[in-house]
């Protein structure tokens, strides 16, 4: 199209958007939440002093501006939003049925994040996609509140305000009465696994299952592997439960797998979503966990499952090699237990993506020191746990009380005396590492689970590792 300025989308008083209709020729107006992004808008161009579009039999169009919506008129008549969902030139006259708002694409793109994901109001309040809707006559309202859109979202007012992660929106402003802020921040939970080879489809099968059928969890997942997308679907069909989106990585030896979980920072979509929350393959989700990821998104502090019996002091499992050869070691306390790796909670990736590239940087320049990449026990873990200890990035107290771990035939409680935890207690995570056959284990406990019996642990005629 010749002297195009600015590519433009429409929405209606009726709180739509214009989209083109289903044969050439037509368009049709519909819920700006039921497209898939913002591109899928009508295409509309401002040339000059009039608005023009690809479809043929509209326009150009004369826009008359008024405060808060405008109209446009054809040589024909105005444009119009009918009720039955058509847009056509119909009228002579102007009524409240001809009156659109012109967006920018960057504005209607900040709209339509507003409208396709769950946020966090000032108050730590979960605002859900559900509560959000578009009204009549350019208003939305959020939660209890109700905005205009001109005022919120048109450079009018000044452009729409917006924090971002990586070039990622992370929280947006609407603003009432033109002038007073309220702040919302994005909540798009995202649970990842890193799952190498074959060898641990099976485990992560169950995990995904477990995740849907008791997590109540239906949103994204990411699985960083080095499979293709068709094997990994192919091995794990219960991806098609969440929206799964899937990162190739490749390694060379053990130490680049174990490091992925804090490799995941190179994974730049990553950036869309807060909070995160990690998971070894072998865990099972035994209660819903839907309500935990606002207590982790509020959290200030990375959380992991405590090691009661592994103190950072005596324990090579969470690191205490290191503390010995760091002098700065002798003002900490040091008599505490360290965390197990296998689930960890993340708040705010913004805020703590730093402590995670950390980690992943200090995995390898100490393996390049040594020039052994296998001088550790534990190594990712015994990294970790150095690390968020001397950042005091990393509490144990939200994520310990939701997991148990499965050690010595039978599932147990995160103290120093292991004791058995109550067959029946659903808490949220269960850690299957004390089991040679993870995967008849983890069945067996998620089918006790199905009936309502309770588990009675593994056979003690099977061979156990730590």
């Amino acid at each position: 199209m010749p002297d195009q300025l600015e590519y433009c989308g429409l929405l209606t008083r009726w709180g739509t958007v214009v989209v083109k209709g289903p044969i050439p020729g037509i368009m049709k107006h519909v819920d700006l939440e039921s497209l898939e992004t913002s591109d899928d808008c009508c295409p509309f161009y401002t040339t000059g002093l009039r608005i023009q579009t690809g479809v043929e039999g509209f326009g150009p169009f004369i826009p008359r501006h008024e405060p808060e919506y405008t109209y446009l008129k054809a040589r024909d008549g105005y444009l119009t939003a009918h009720l039955d969902g058509t847009v056509r030139i119909f009228q002579e006259h102007c009524n409240p049925w001809e009156r659109f708002l012109v967006l920018t694409p960057a504005e209607l793109e900040k709209l339509h994040l507003l409208v396709t994901n769950d946020w966090i109001d000032e108050t730590g309040r979960k605002i859900r996609r559900t509560d959000i809707r578009i009204l009549e006559d350019f208003q939305i309202q959020v939660g209890d509140n109700i905005f205009s859109i001109s005022e919120s979202f048109t450079s009018d007012s000044g452009d729409a305000v917006v924090r971002t992660r990586e070039g990622q929106p992370c929280e947006i402003v609407l603003w009432n009465d033109r002038w007073m802020p309220h702040c919302y921040r994005l909540f798009r939970p995202l649970v990842y696994f890193c799952s190498f080879g074959e060898f641990y489809m099976n485990t992560l099968e169950l995990s995904l299952q477990s995740l849907s059928e008791f997590g109540k969890y239906d949103g994204d997942i990411l699985i960083v592997t080095d499979l293709t997308e068709d094997t990994l679907r192919a091995h794990c069909p219960s991806t098609a439960l969440f929206r799964c989106h899937i990162w190739n990585l490749y390694g060379q030896a053990n130490l680049d797998f174990y490091a992925a979980r804090f490799r995941v920072t190179e994974w730049k979509p990553l950036y869309r979503f807060s909070p995160l929350l990690y998971m070894d393959t072998d865990i099972v989700v035994d209660a819903d966990i839907n309500t935990s990821f606002e207590t982790i998104f509020e959290s200030n502090s990375i959380s992991a499952q405590m090691e009661a019996f592994s103190t950072i002091q005596e324990g090579i499992s969470v690191g205490s090699e290191l503390f010995k050869m760091d002098p700065r070691s002798k003002g900490l306390d040091l008599d505490k237990p360290g965390f197990n790796s296998g689930i960890i909670s993340i708040p705010r990736i913004e805020d703590f993506d730093f402590i995670l590239k950390i980690i992943h940087s200090c995995i390898y320049r100490y393996s390049e020191k040594t020039k052994n990449r296998k001088s550790l026990s534990h190594f990712d873990q015994s990294i970790a746990n150095y690390i968020g200890t001397i950042t005091s990035s990393v509490d144990l107290t939200l994520l310990t009380e939701k997991v148990s771990y499965y050690w010595n035939n039978a599932i147990r409680k995160n103290d120093s005396q292991m004791s058995e935890r109550p067959q029946m207690l659903y808490t949220g995570f269960v850690h299957f590492w004390g089991t040679g056959d993870r995967t008849q284990a983890m069945s067996s406990y998620m089918q006790s689970i199905r009936d309502q019996v309770p588990f009675e642990g593994w056979s003690t005629d099977n061979s156990e590792s730590d």
